[in-house]
């Protein structure tokens, strides 16, 4: 037990900082386009005062979607984030993002 103690701090120096995402809100809508089995493209819309990277805006769009009981993301690669982010005009390259969502419309 000991010595499992000693070791813990070296332990812990191994793992990776989480990455640090900024508390503000976020807000999305479905898209008429389908992501397939039963997901849409949602557009997720950030304040655009404060650009942030893609991967800033991915984490940010991920929490918020992880704060509603009624949606939950779905996979897509980064590459077909970035994509289809793109299409929504480089106006905005740094203020939404696109991302494949599904959400239950039923209300209890």
């Amino acid at each position: 037990m000991r010595r499992a103690l000693i070791l813990l701090p070296f332990l812990a120096a191994c793992v990776a900082p989480e990455a640090s995402v900024p508390d503000v809100s976020t807000r999305h809508f479905a898209s008429t386009e389908s992501a397939g089995n039963g997901a849409r493209w949602h557009i997720f819309l950030f304040d655009p005062s404060a650009p942030r990277d893609l991967d800033t805006r991915i984490a940010l769009a991920r929490r918020a979607i992880e704060a509603d009981p009624a949606c939950r993301w779905i996979g897509a690669s980064r590459a077909e984030i970035a994509t289809r982010t793109a299409e929504q005009g480089e106006r905005y390259a740094e203020s939404v993002l696109a991302a494949p969502v599904r959400c239950d419309t039923r209300r209890a």
